[in-house]
């Protein structure tokens, strides 16, 4: 026994092993000591209440395979996993010894890892007692090393999926829009932990529904749930009621195995819900793997609700808080990209200058109260009137810049005459005025590119210059650059004459 177990410890002094390196070189060093013609290890799966087959050995070969020994409340093989036998020993149809592979160490209550088979067709060669006692003695020392093995594997995928989660939360904290972050993390989990599915639900600003973001599949696919709301009332879906703090449900116990749910919490407020699943395989996820997702959960919470809130801070930096119109630096990111788009396109691309007729004077004369409130009701005249593709901007104090994509002489000509017609409707209340409300009125200027210019300065300033036009003759009305043009202004009319 000294001799097979040193002989057995001097191959383990090699470079690390797997569990797989283990146990071939247990094997052939069984196999040589005692000439048996087959061995197997199982592996015991206490909720299956099965022994599997974990690997195989034969004719010098070692190789997977698949072989299920069911083991009932009276199955010799209970006795041998609980150390009331120490072997179990068969002789039909060949010699077949069974030994408890159980590693030092392990108290009474602890389950074994598994058995150890070995085999020997020569019926005439019986396994010897001194045979038997070996095998067992080498079976412990075969579950420790295994043990070992294994454990030094978790360790090794643990601290590699923790390294990878760092990098995934580090990199996803400083990424600039929430959907890239968002598709980054997902994949990265679905990655490491080889996932059949990881999804995530975000609860939206006013805290009352749970909306699905986005969700990843075991080929690494990413699908949006944009789709999917879910009230945060008790009751209504196993979701909410694990957002508001209360019990599981039946669904959620019948799972469990397979699905784990993790709340994304900061300072206390549940902000989204992270799941990941084996539905499809029905794979039991590992509690080491749902350890280190749990104590991950609060970082990724925190990168979650810093993009979020960095989205929103941008957004609100782009935005002009009295007209909810894009402010001038946010609209040029947004004008070199449609011209480039219409450069490359071949497409037509109109812009819209609109100046407040008489602001100064109203400011002057109503205070600027009244001034922020007629410029406010200008801009939603605005917004409410243009196309879906269109893309308004407050561009100055008083000035107001639209881009028109894919736009014809006819469409902003028909765009112009509907914004001068609902801006004219405007009336805004002026307690000190004549009538008690001041009426508005715009001027306005249009170049169109390629046939009024090529650049975007160029087509800033022939809208310019399309509205000065409007401007000196007469206001409250809308030119385009090519109305504008010296060539016959007396054949030439406004779009659409001042009402009298």
């Amino acid at each position: 026994m000294i001799d097979l177990l040193y002989q057995f410890h001097k191959e383990l002094n090699s470079p690390r092993l797997g569990p797989e390196g283990v146990a071939e070189l247990a094997f052939n060093t069984i196999a040589r000591q005692f000439k048996a013609d087959s061995l197997a290890t199982f592996l015991w799966h206490g909720q299956q209440k099965a022994l599997m087959m974990q690997l195989g050995h034969a004719c010098g070969r070692t190789m997977e395979a698949e072989e299920k020994i069911h083991v009932g409340d009276a199955s010799p093989f209970l006795s041998l996993l609980r150390g009331k036998k120490k072997y179990l020993l068969y002789s039909a149809p060949h010699w077949v010894l069974y030994v408890p592979m159980k590693w030092r160490g392990a108290s009474e209550s602890q389950e074994p890892l598994g058995v150890l088979r070995l085999e020997r067709f020569n019926r005439k060669r019986p396994f010897s007692a001194k045979e038997k006692k070996l095998a067992f003695d080498f079976a412990s020392e075969l579950a420790q090393n295994l043990y070992q093995a294994r454990l030094d594997r978790l360790n090794r995928n643990q601290l590699g999926r923790l390294s990878a989660l760092t990098e995934l939360t580090a990199v996803f904290a400083s990424s600039l829009r929430v959907e890239d972050s968002l598709r980054l993390i997902l994949r990265g989990i679905q990655k490491h932990f080889s996932f059949d599915r990881v999804r995530l639900y975000l609860v939206d600003k006013e805290g009352k529904t749970l909306r699905g973001e986005l969700s990843v599949d075991i080929r690494g696919h990413v699908k949006n749930l944009r789709h999917d709301e879910i009230l945060l009332k008790e009751g209504i879906h196993h979701f909410a009621n694990l957002m508001l703090g209360k019990g599981g449900t039946s669904e959620l116990e019948r799972y469990k195995e397979v699905v784990l749910y993790l709340p994304l919490i900061v300072q206390a407020q549940r902000i989204g819900l992270l799941i990941v699943d084996n539905l499809l395989s029905q794979e039991p996820i590992d509690h080491e793997d749902a350890g280190l997702l749990k104590s991950f959960a609060g970082q990724i919470a925190l990168a979650v609700d810093n993009a979020r809130l960095f989205e929103e801070v941008q957004e609100l930096s782009l935005y002009d808080s009295l007209t909810q119109l894009p402010l001038r630096r946010y609209f040029f990111q947004r004008f070199q990209e449609e011209m480039y788009r219409a450069e490359r396109f071949s497409q037509s691309l109109s812009l819209l200058l609109i100046d407040l007729d008489y602001f100064k004077a109203v400011n002057d004369t109503y205070g600027h109260q009244v001034g922020d409130q007629v410029l406010s009701a200008v801009s939603q005249a605005v917004i409410n009137n243009i196309r879906k593709i269109d893309f308004p901007s407050r561009y100055g104090g008083d000035e107001i810049l639209v881009l028109l994509p894919q736009s014809t002489d006819a469409d902003v000509r028909m765009i112009g005459q509907r914004l001068l017609q609902e801006i004219r409707k405007i009336r805004v209340p002026a307690p000190f005025s004549k009538y008690n409300e001041v009426p508005v009125t715009v001027s306005m200027g249009v170049a169109i590119f390629p046939q009024d210019a090529k650049t975007m300065e160029s087509l800033m300033e022939k809208a310019d210059s399309a509205l000065y036009w409007v401007k000196s003759h007469g206001k409250n009305n809308f030119a385009l650059y090519q109305d504008t043009l010296p060539a016959g202004p007396e054949q030439r009319t406004l779009f659409e004459e001042k009402p009298s």
